[in-house]
């Protein structure tokens, strides 16, 4: 898999912001699995998949307008949209792959198992790239706004106090912020 951030042309500092925010929405999400007051995943609408293997853990599914899928795993998301492909982000400094192939639920448990990916000279594909990359980001966004609907109005920012990566991140973007920062983002791919 050869990461495209360099031919996506994403800015340096829009880079930096979508590194530590795909971890900080990783750690966030895993809390919001584990959430003593309920699943937010699962109320969100996600269909929860175990992993058949008990060394992994689960996938959840959710299925977006248009028929495009949404798989998130502790190390990463994965966006199936027909007539545009497939796209993974990675926990790991937010590296993004893509592969024209529509694959809707990947049967994957981890991330040396997903489809080899990358990204041809095609025009076509890196639109479909950046289509999908921004679809991505703003499903996150319209995520954490849902949350801020949902959950007692402090939720997030008690999540974010034991971010185990907060001070490696300075502190990581503020409860308050991340869905603007994910719309952002969002906007910042397509220009």
């Amino acid at each position: 898999m050869s990461n495209l951030k360099k031919r996506l042309k994403i800015p340096n500092h829009s880079q930096q912001t979508a590194k530590m925010l795909i971890d900080q929405q990783m750690w966030c999400w895993g809390c919001d699995v584990r959430r003593a007051e309920g699943n937010l995943l699962l109320l969100y609408g996600a269909d929860k998949r175990p992993s058949p293997n008990p060394r992994y853990s689960s996938a959840y599914v959710f299925q977006l307008e248009g028929q495009a899928i949404i798989n998130l795993w502790g190390w990463g998301v994965w966006l199936a949209c027909p007539s545009l492909g497939s796209l993974f982000i990675a926990r790991s400094r937010f590296n993004v792959f893509y592969t024209p192939e529509v694959i809707p639920i990947p049967d994957v448990w981890c991330k040396r198992d997903l489809p080899p990916m990358g990204l041809t000279e095609s025009t076509v594909n890196l639109t479909h790239t950046h289509n999908l990359l921004a679809k991505a980001l703003s499903w996150i966004g319209n995520y954490e706004v849902w949350v801020n609907t949902q959950a007692i109005s402090d939720y997030r920012e008690r999540v974010l106090t034991k971010w185990p990566q907060k001070r490696r991140y300075k502190g990581g973007i503020p409860a308050p912020e991340m869905a603007e920062q994910w719309f952002k983002l969002s906007t910042s791919v397509m220009n």
